[in-house]
């Protein structure tokens, strides 16, 4: 005779052995200094590349802006 309460009982605890290895690994990497390093080395660069593409973003606006003829001024 079979019961369907067997797998009942396996399932929570396959499912918070996986939460709780996850949580430790998690803390682990968060904790360790090495981490912090490598996030940092890939934060970095990836900050300043947005923050030069900004810039840039701006500089092309401001001298599409000056080279373009505004619409309400006639031209020479």
């Amino acid at each position: 005779m079979t019961t369907s309460t067997a797998p009942k009982s396996w399932v929570p605890v396959v499912a918070w052995t996986q939460v709780m290895l996850g949580s430790v690994g998690l803390v682990g990497v968060l904790a360790s200094p090495a981490a912090a390093i490598v996030v940092g080395a890939v934060a970095a660069p990836t900050a300043l590349a947005c923050r030069a593409l900004v810039r840039a973003s701006r500089k092309l606006d401001r001298i599409m802006a000056e080279e373009l003829d505004p619409p309400d001024r006639p031209t020479p």
